[in-house]
């Protein structure tokens, strides 16, 4: 069975919206679009739609990731992916996703909205926050459409083995789309599972441009999946999703000069987080730090409260969890510049 067959009915049978089509050359009047651009709109031709998906931004897109453009739908921001594989694939009181706490928090809200029930399969405390493979496929039905995987994780910064993921897409064949969310993949020394959606039509693999390309200003991500369900989820994307400035900036953050740019800075990144994690460890305040493969560490401290008020005091900000979760004092602390992380550091080192 295609997988695209898990797909909701609506979906499958959906006749897409056809919006105005593309014109190179001549004139255009199909799109009910000012004739006249006004202002500064002059130089950058807003009065115009774009197109209705950036054909020259997704063969660039693909070619990055190492697949073809039908397996690449540019999206608004990996999150917008997220969405619209729930409302492609999930009918509302009746399927369900499975999510591995502690875990980005929009699965579970966009779930929510669309009025799909999530089961929890807590990675592991006891054994680093592993993913419990055995749990997570004992805990599937007939109803569990999607399966959300993490890697490197938000807010762990922790790996998911690439044979747990291969052992859950073979073991959920036909059954389960596997989603493999790689947005800070970039700061990873894993490699990106992107190819293998030509191998296992049940993957598909979340990419954004927000971090490790530093565009998060442009809202622009990839969904890469097998081409049968790219056409599925691009029925329900929302025609032109993405502005022109935003497609334009996309374009020049995957050109050859920007890319060696923005390798450069993903290095000075990962060192500063290397150093950040051997100067936070010498800190009283710190119970425990978790090896981290993304752009941020995750800490817990003997007393959150007292960090907090500490940091709040200082003007320094970092994402802090609440006391009944499994990441009781801890907090999630993004890697930023040196002179950022000593400050940080120095203010740590003052809580008794």
């Amino acid at each position: 069975m295609s997988i695209a067959a898990l797909a909701r009915a609506e979906i499958r049978n959906l006749r897409a919206y056809q919006s105005a089509a593309a014109c190179d050359h001549g004139l255009k009047l199909n799109a009910n679009e000012s004739p006249v651009a006004t202002g500064t709109q002059n130089r950058k031709g807003l009065n115009r739609y774009p197109d209705r998906r950036p054909a020259r931004l997704t063969r660039t897109m693909a070619a990055h990731y190492g697949v073809a453009p039908e397996n690449v739908l540019v999206t608004r921001g990996s999150s917008e992916g997220i969405d619209l594989l729930i409302r492609t694939f999930c009918t509302a009181g009746q399927d369900n996703v499975l999510l591995t706490p502690p875990v980005f928090d929009l699965y579970q809200v966009y779930a929510a909205v669309q009025g799909v029930s999530t089961v929890y399969v807590p990675l592991m405390a006891e054994d680093n926050f592993a993913v419990d493979t055995c749990a997570l496929l004992r805990a599937c039905d007939d109803f569990s459409k999607l399966i959300f995987l993490c890697s490197p994780n938000n807010p762990l910064g922790t790996v998911v083995p690439k044979n747990e993921i291969l052992r859950i897409l073979g073991e959920r064949a036909s059954q389960s789309v596997v989603i493999l969310d790689e947005a800070y993949i970039e700061y990873s020394d894993t490699d990106s599972l992107a190819s293998l959606v030509l191998e296992y039509d049940n993957l598909v693999v979340l990419r954004t441009l927000s971090k490790g390309l530093a565009l998060a200003g442009a809202r622009c991500g990839a969904v890469i999946a097998s081409a049968g369900l790219i056409r599925l989820l691009d029925s329900v994307l929302a025609p032109y999703a993405l502005s022109s400035p935003a497609i334009a900036s996309a374009e020049v953050a995957l050109s050859g000069t920007q890319l060696a740019l923005s390798k450069a800075a993903i290095d000075q990144t990962i060192d500063a987080r290397e150093h950040l994690f051997r100067e936070l460890a010498t800190c009283k305040a710190v119970e425990h730090i978790w090896p981290s493969q993304a752009n941020f560490l995750c800490v817990r401290f003997t007393s959150l409260d007292a960090v907090s008020r500490r940091l709040a005091a200082a003007g320094i900000a970092i994402r802090t969890y609440a006391d009944d979760s499994p990441m009781k004092n801890c907090a999630r602390i993004t890697v930023s510049l040196a002179h950022d992380n000593e400050r940080l550091v120095e203010a740590i080192r003052s809580v008794a």
